[in-house]
Parts: structure tokens; sequence; C-alpha cells
């Protein structure tokens, strides 16, 4: 049997036990509630307008030819299905068991951690008062919301975790109402539950300026006929450089033969390196092992390692692509590669201040909203969850602007007696994914939210460690490693 076959066999093996880890299994007991609420023959529909989506997209974007390069991060080929995006939740959760091969790491990083907390203690869930009307919303609702409904769920189980009685306050047509209303003994609290999106929109509007200045960088590079990798920091903001910066600062390097030599450019703008990429090295890899189409593990042979903050782009022509698994109804997103004739691929950030800054968003605007629906009458605890996917500097600025805007907020007299902020960062890894939490807790009126919760992490999972310190914090000083 060729050594390729062999390896086949082993990722094979891997495939099919990774079934019986606990995250799986505790994702598929949500599914199946999940599933079993929405009907089959609904999720049958709709699992197949998923399939047809991405099925048409991948036909639109796959090369047509080997000689033929492929931008796999083009505008149009981005990966994710916004029209139901629980659907798409639902599909991806469901490939991990019945269809292995299917996959989208960038997306599944973020969901697996929410299905396997809800299915973790879906004894809690399932009994949970109002939680059916909760499904409705999340299955079937039309604002087309999961993040926001999923962070209400595992809030709730929380509460139950932590001995409180937990019941979810069915919508009012006429006004806004809290989320969940919670009592033990005989204290009792309203809840509100914001969620923030995950990307803000100075973040989408800087990935396209970035793609601008790929656009004219590209063809450069494929010009010289060599596979390239380029790492650039911008010390400015990147709608302030002009289009062809990097173009320019690509060809002052090719001109002085700077490549793989040590020697960087620098100005008042960026940072920009250049090394040739060991495609012996990539050969190897790829004589041994097939490798996940835009995955983690494709930008680390032509990047030399992988930074699971960090921001790439790659431009590459395939020797051939594989779809692996049943042609059916139901695979996609199954692609494999089997080997590249040339790569050019960026890493690149932007660490001016304005950036870190606009990047690093506030919480104020998600407190108001929620201090506006707290009522008047009653004592209320907020809940707002964010994700955290630039980075340990606009992270540390982040934290600082919501510790300034909790402490120094206008409550406008109602009765807010604590706010809970949820960082959570969920990262693909070259194998897996990993997600980590950071709980920031805010007292208020002599109240000590840990007496209200002692375990105020949503997604632990069993033999997690519990460190009195911030995620980032840990990344940026590397105290901790998994």
């Amino acid at each position: 049997m060729a050594n390729e076959d062999q390896e086949w066999e082993v990722f094979i093996r891997f495939l099919e036990e990774r079934r019986k880890e606990e995250w799986v299994v505790s994702a598929k007991k949500t599914l199946d509630w999940f599933l079993e609420h929405m009907g089959e023959d609904n999720w049958v529909r709709r699992k197949r307008a998923v399939v047809q989506y991405f099925r048409q997209q991948q036909s639109n974007h796959i090369p047509s030819s080997p000689a033929r390069a492929l931008d796999i991060e083009d505008e149009n080929a981005r990966v994710a299905f916004n029209k139901d995006w629980i659907a798409w939740y639902l599909y991806l959760v469901e490939s991990v068991y019945f269809r292995p091969y299917v996959d989208e790491p960038s997306q599944s990083a973020r969901i697996y951690p929410f299905f396997s907390a809800i299915g973790r203690y879906i004894d809690i869930a399932t009994n949970i008062e109002g939680i059916d009307g909760k499904l409705d919303e999340l299955l079937e609702g039309k604002e087309n919301q999961p993040d926001s409904l999923l962070f209400e769920i595992v809030t709730a189980i929380m509460y139950q975790r932590n001995g409180w009685t937990v019941k979810f306050i069915p919508e009012d047509a006429n006004s806004k109402t809290p989320d969940l209303f919670v009592s033990r003994g005989n204290e009792s609290f309203y809840v509100e539950c914001k969620r923030q999106s995950k990307v803000t929109e100075y973040s989408e509007n800087e990935r396209k300026e970035w793609r601008k200045r790929w656009a004219k960088l590209a063809p450069i590079m494929i010009a010289n006929k060599t596979s390239i990798f380029v790492d650039v920091t911008f010390k400015v903001e990147i709608s302030q450089t002009s289009e062809d910066i990097l173009a320019k600062a690509f060809s002052a390097i090719i001109h002085k033969g700077c490549i793989d030599n040590g020697v960087y450019l620098e100005s008042d703008e960026l940072i920009f390196k250049a090394s040739y990429i060991d495609m012996g090295l990539v050969d190897e890899h790829f004589d041994k092992y097939q490798v996940r189409w835009n995955s983690p593990q494709m930008i680390a042979l032509f990047a030399g390692g992988y930074d699971s903050s960090g921001s790439y782009t790659q431009l590459h022509s395939p020797k051939g692509i594989n779809a692996i698994g049943p042609d059916d109804d139901e695979h996609v997103l199954n692609l494999f590669c089997e080997g590249v004739h040339a790569a050019y691929c960026a890493k690149w950030e932007c660490v001016a201040d304005e950036s870190i800054n606009k990047k690093a968003k506030d919480v104020r605007k998600l407190l108001s909203k929620a201090v506006n629906q707290a009522p008047k009458s009653h004592p209320t605890i907020v809940h707002i969850g964010y994700e955290t996917l630039h980075g340990p500097i606009v992270e540390y600025s982040r934290a600082n602007k919501i510790y300034s805007s909790i402490e120094n907020f206008d409550y406008k007299r109602k009765d807010i007696r604590a706010v809970y902020c949820h960082a959570i960062q969920p990262s693909n890894q070259i194998e897996g994914f990993e997600c980590a939490e950071t709980t920031m807790r805010f007292g208020r009126i002599g109240v000590n939210p840990e007496d209200i919760l002692p375990h105020d992490l949503l997604l632990d999972e069993p033999g997690m460690e519990t460190r009195n310190d911030t995620h980032w914090n840990e990344d940026f000083t590397g105290s901790y490693k998994s």
C-alpha cells in the first residue's frame, strides 16, 4: 500500500473516532432536539437550499484548468449562507456526525461550542419554562439572528446551573421586555441579554481596503513566476494609503534583490517583508496528505505557520481538487486539494492607533439598549456577549473602553444590579479548533456579581482550566499553552 494511502486511512480513522468525542456527542444532542422541534420536512427543504447554494458557489469559483490561479478569498466566494443562518449552523453540526468530510473551519469554530454547551446540559435546557417559544424564535423567526438567541439559551442554562429557577419571557408585540426572569429563594431578577455582531463595520471596510491593494499586488507576484509569501504591517489606516502601495513595495524589494535575505522595506506607512515559499516542503506535504480546501493547514503550508487571530489572503493554482464522500444532495464543502503548481500568500495587519480604536468596539450601545428594556420596578441583570477576533492589542483597548463605559454609564434610575461581559474567542487551529472565554463582572449598588453567579462561564467543558486572567493577556504574554 502506498504511503499516501496509509496516511489517508489514518485521517479517515480520525474522523470516525471524532464522533465519540464529548463535544461531538453533546452537539449532536442539541442538533436532535432542534431538528425534532423544526420537523423533518422543514429541515430537508432548508438543508437542500444550503447545499444548492454552496454547490453553485463552488462551480463558479473552482478553476476550470490547473493553470488558472484561484483566489479563494474572493469577495463573491466567501463561505456563509446568510439567507438562513440557523439552517447553515445546523448543516455544519449535522455534518460532523454524518458527513465527516464536510466542514467550513472559520464558521464551524464559532458554532460548535454553543451547540456543545447546550447539549451538555440538555436536561436543563429542555425543561426551562418558555423554551419552546424561544426555539420557535430561533428556528423559524423572521429576524434570522441565531447568534443572539443561542447566547440567550446558554445564559439561561448558566443561571439554572447556579441554582436559579429560570423562565423565558415571551415577546410583547407592544413593548420591549427583558429576556429572562430568574428566582432563587427570596431573590429574583430580570435578565437582559445582548450580543454584539461578529465583525464591526470598520473591520469589514478595512478588509475591503486590503482587498483593493491585494488586487494590485497579486498580478505582479504571479508575473514573477515564483511562489511568494508576504507579511505586511500597516502603520496608518489602510484607507489612507494608495491602492498601489503593496505593488510598489514588492517591485522595490524585487528590484533590490531583497527577498529571502532578511531585508525588508519600511516607510511611514507600512512594513513589507517578502520570502520565497519552499515549494519542496509544500510538495513533500502533499505527497503524504490531501489538504482541506481553504483551511488553516493550507495557509500554514504557504505562510510557514498559522496565527489563529491573523488575517491571511492566498492565491494558488491547484494540481487537483477532489470532492470526498458520496455524490448526493447533502455533501458540499468537502473539497480537498492534492497539490499546487504555485502559491502566493499574504498575512496582514494594521497597527495604527485609529484602526485599533475603531476595531475595539465598545459595548456602550448594547448596554444602553439593555437598560432601556429593563423594567423600572424590579432589579435587572445585564449580560453582553462579543467575540474577540482581532488579537490581544485590540482586546486590551476594548477592555479599557468597557470598564470605563460601564463604570460611568447613566443607568437612568433603572435598578441594574450587575453587568457581565462574556468575551468569547473561537479560533481555528491547524488541527481542530479551540474556544477561549473571559467573563468581566461589574457589580452595582453593593452587589457582588460572584454571589449571583459563582460559576459564570457559558461554554465550559469537562476538563476546562479556569484562571484569574483574560485570554487575550495569555495570548499576548504566552503564559498559557494549550
